[in-house]
């Protein structure tokens, strides 16, 4: 996705973790990009009228997390968490350029003249079981 340009990586997610954050803010540094993740919330067992066995009554199922990071890892919004709601930030393309002069990873650091990936994008089955 780096090499095709990406501006703006959207990562929608159910994982509510800290280490998603990291791992958006790691994306967004190594790509230099932005990154919007759009993390799923849901209420506790409790505001949802259902018991669920080894899970604290009180605690959401899904706290949330929806952050926007911006091309140099810095978080531009959010995390939003416990409760739903609208994050914004208002991005300049013209970061990614300088953001680029300092690492790009499809660049100047590529190394084309030792190392070549090629991408094959055409439809294939996930899985192929041969007898």
């Amino acid at each position: 996705m780096y090499a095709k340009g990406v501006e703006v990586w959207c990562a929608p997610t159910v994982d509510e973790r800290e280490m998603w954050q990291v791992s958006m803010r790691h994306i967004a540094h190594e790509g230099r990009c932005f990154v919007v993740s759009a993390c799923q919330v849901q209420d506790s067992p409790h505001a949802l009228g259902v018991e669920i066995a080894n899970w604290p009554a009180d605690r959401p199922l899904i706290a949330g997390g929806s952050v926007i990071v911006g091309p140099m890892g810095d978080i531009l919004a959010g995390p939003l968490r416990d409760g739903t709601g609208l994050l914004s930030a208002e991005i300049d393309t013209d970061d990614l350029i300088r953001a680029r002069y300092d690492c790009d990873v499809v660049g100047h650091y590529a190394r084309p003249d030792v190392f070549e990936l090629s991408v094959d994008e055409r439809a294939k089955p996930g899985v192929r079981f041969n007898a």
